[in-house]
């Protein structure tokens, strides 16, 4: 007998069975590796094949922002800082090691990242979590990055 699921994980997965989430992975664009609630994984490819793991903690999904960090899908434990996305602009912003010790990506759509960011519902609007989309939100802003012109592979690369 299946233990019970809690209400945010009864969401989480209802948002992975949803048409959002289900469209990006049929097109490749990410893939969910595993889920341990309240912990999930995925894949997220990028421009130049190359797939990011990301690791997810959900508590209080959806109504509170996930978070997540980049994950090594093969070791399953944090990514090695030489293997994280480079790029110019945008995408050392993002995937910054520095900043919270590499615990989460830098980006508005993050619960850690987004405290003392208040600015940022102003300026960066369709990058905020959005609790109706869910997980295939944040996973498109992670996406879009790794395939956008800032985007240079991997940093060992």
């Amino acid at each position: 007998m299946s233990a019970p699921v809690s209400p945010d994980e009864a969401v989480f997965r209802a948002h992975l069975a949803g048409g959002r989430f289900r469209s990006g992975a049929a097109a490749g664009r990410w893939r969910l590796v595993a889920v341990a609630w309240p912990h999930a994984v995925f894949g997220v490819r990028a421009a130049d094949g190359a797939e990011y793991g990301l690791r997810f903690e959900c508590s209080d999904y959806p109504r509170t922002p996930p978070t997540a960090g980049l994950w090594d899908l093969e070791l399953n434990a944090p990514l090695a800082v030489n293997k994280w996305p480079a790029g110019r602009d945008r995408i050392p912003l993002a995937f910054n090691p520095g900043w919270k010790n590499g615990a989460c990506l830098y980006l508005p759509c993050d619960r850690i990242s987004i405290e003392g960011h208040a600015n940022w519902y102003q300026q960066h609007p369709s990058l905020v979590w959005d609790p109706a989309i869910g997980i295939a939100h944040y996973l498109r802003v992670v996406h879009d990055l790794v395939n956008s012109s800032d985007y240079g592979g991997r940093r060992a690369a």
